[in-house]
């Protein structure tokens, strides 16, 4: 989630679903003007874009949530290894390398089991080549913004949400605390990340509640308590963000 320039644009998804039977997500985004597209991601090490999914006119998207989506996975790790450096080798990732911290104080179980999730979902034309902002998952746009800003500048109270494929049931439970800088000479403050973790095996909705923010003396906010958990439904007030 990197960007240079990040103008919010208020435009939320009036409706969303996650139907784990029709194996899809859908959504709505409202004033969409930008004809129909793809949503696609980019590969950092290969520089290739892959398809995720579709925008029509009215502006819904549909992307697939495939039960292959691990073995696509691979297959994307193997052609993106070819073009590695030398001696560079890439490592699918785990759900202890998705959720551990530098001074653990987790619990796992399952913890090699192979974890990948949704990559930035960015809005395209259909050659790929335009490119119409970046949407997320939350409930509060700040949260939106903060994100697409890799995960810099001020942030608010809310969640977020990341979409998981799980190779198998795994869990990951405790509390992880490690100190911040805010850039203002030595202040710091400590952030934690409290894991409730009960994966299971296939798609997971996984929700990054922000319940406390540290204010600086600055007037600038941080996250500093974090309520890492798994849905089994999308909350009520979910909305999609896009932006730029």
């Amino acid at each position: 989630m990197i960007s240079r320039i990040v103008i919010l644009i208020l435009m939320y998804l009036t409706t969303f679903e996650m139907s784990i039977a029709q194996q899809a997500l859908k959504g709505k985004i409202i004033d969409y003007a930008d004809g129909k597209g793809l949503i696609i991601s980019h590969d950092i090490v290969t520089g290739y874009k892959y398809t995720w999914g579709t925008i029509d006119e009215e502006g819904m998207i549909t992307v697939p949530l495939s039960d292959s989506f691990l073995d696509e996975i691979k297959k994307m790790a193997a052609k993106a290894q070819k073009k590695a450096p030398r001696g560079f080798t890439l490592k699918l990732p785990t759900v202890e390398d998705t959720f551990t911290c530098r001074y653990p104080d987790i619990e796992f179980e399952n913890p090699q089991s192979l974890l990948s999730g949704l990559p930035d979902l960015i809005l395209s034309d259909n050659k790929r080549k335009a490119e119409n902002g970046k949407v997320y998952a939350v409930n509060n746009p700040l949260i939106a913004n903060w994100l697409h800003r890799n995960q810099k500048g001020d942030v608010g109270l809310g969640y977020y949400l990341m979409f998981y494929f799980s190779e198998d049931k795994a869990s990951a439970i405790g509390t992880c605390m490690t100190s911040n800088y805010t850039g203002l000479g030595d202040e710091n403050f400590d952030k934690s990340m409290l894991y409730g973790l009960e994966l299971e095996k296939g798609w997971n909705i996984v929700q990054y509640e922000i319940e406390k923010v540290f204010e600086s003396k600055n007037g600038g906010f941080f996250p500093e308590v974090i309520k890492v958990t798994k849905l089994d439904n999308l909350p009520d007030d979910l909305t999609w963000v896009r932006v730029y």
